[in-house]
């Protein structure tokens, strides 16, 4: 059984979901040699020795320490431990260029170095875990290593276990978004149907958990939004509970086709009714039967209308999404999927090293 390390870099989401939860449930379920720390934690240095890989979810260094990235690729190797990169967004194409530059956050001089970098951490490793097919063909291009998909699950017993422990803070009927940073693009068709709703009716509330996203006040009179505060990665599920109608939009771009359906898990877990974009949501969602599909500004109307006016439609669907999330998407059932990714990839990468196939660090200086 895979004995794995990961080295964590900043605490988000996609931390949560792709190492802290994963490695939790199979040290629950009793797995050994299975474990988490920060990327800069001297302590691991001590500890590295007992593991057969090292994950890197995301991590990659700056080009002013391509020396120092290329010493530690290479004293992992020498010591016998695969290095498995993680990620679960494109970093590589030119729409990943794009997102970063979205409203001169970034220049695109800093943009091409960060895909950069972030690519040759990939291409240093000995194998790669994606959260979906459409990354794993992305990934395909850049490395022939294993590349591994491992879904997105949602930890369910952690999820309700938050939930029922928090007091729901917005009274009445609620349409809810949640996330971060998002281009104006993903939302609009969304945000114009939520000022149509709005205007028909009046005592439905708004529901932003995450940013300020002007857009949608635009929209919407201010009396019926209200932004919940952005909660830190172990009580966000929290403010999941003051959404009724849950809403998931994506544009269809090809840095979108590589994201996940895991915004409409957590609104299914948290006994939320979806409406979303057939984009990448397509793949969890069947139309009428537990959840609703929209993409024009018009289709986003009528279905959220029917969900705000038909209390029967709405619980029907939502009812059906949380049954399909618990019997289908629970970490708790899923987890093993890890450790049967992990697995492979030390196995190829010991394959290789008993038959003196040059490892990525060792090509990087051939």
């Amino acid at each position: 059984m895979a004995r794995v390390l990961a080295m964590t870099g900043e605490m988000d989401g996609c931390t949560l979901h792709r190492v802290l939860l994963p490695i939790t449930e199979l040290q629950r379920q009793g797995h050994q040699g299975i474990e988490w720390g920060p990327r800069m934690d001297d302590r691991l240095g001590n500890v590295v020795g007992s593991f057969d890989a090292v994950i890197l979810p995301r991590l990659h260094w700056p080009m002013s320490e391509r020396a120092k990235s290329e010493h530690w690729f290479g004293a992992l190797h020498k010591a016998g431990k695969a290095i498995i990169y993680e990620c679960d967004d494109d970093m590589f194409s030119e729409d990943f260029i794009r997102r970063i530059m979205w409203k001169d956050l970034y220049t695109r001089e800093y943009a091409e170095e960060r895909r950069e970098c972030l690519t040759y951490a990939l291409k240093m490793s000995d194998g790669v875990t994606v959260s979906c097919q459409r990354l794993a063909t992305m990934v395909r291009q850049i490395t022939d290593r294993p590349v591994r998909v491992v879904p997105n699950y949602i930890d369910f017993r952690w999820f309700r276990r938050l939930q029922k422990k928090a007091m729901r803070l917005v009274p009445g009927l609620t349409i809810g978004w949640a996330g971060s940073f998002r281009p104006d693009s993903d939302i609009e068709a969304m945000a114009e149907a939520w000022g149509r709703v709005a205007r028909k009716h009046p005592e439905v509330t708004f529901v932003i958990q995450g940013r300020d996203l002007k857009v949608i006040y635009d929209q919407v009179p201010t009396k019926q939004v209200l932004q919940l505060e952005w909660l830190p990665i172990e009580k966000y599920p929290a403010a999941l509970k003051n959404i009724d109608i849950g809403c998931c939009s994506l544009a269809d771009t090809k840095f979108n086709r590589a994201k996940t359906f895991l915004k409409a898990l957590e609104y299914g877990a948290s006994g939320a009714a979806v409406v979303a974009t057939p984009t990448v949501y397509n793949q969890l969602i069947e139309n009428g039967v537990d959840g609703l599909f929209a993409e024009t500004a018009d289709e986003w109307e009528d279905a959220l209308n029917a969900l705000v006016e038909d209390y029967d439609l709405r619980r029907r669907l939502s009812k059906a999404l949380l049954a399909k999330v618990r019997k289908h998407h629970n970490l708790e059932t899923q987890a093993w999927r890890w450790l049967e990714a992990w697995d492979e990839i030390i196995g190829d990468f010991r394959w290789r090293q008993n038959h003196r196939i040059l490892l990525p660090s060792e090509v990087a200086y051939a």
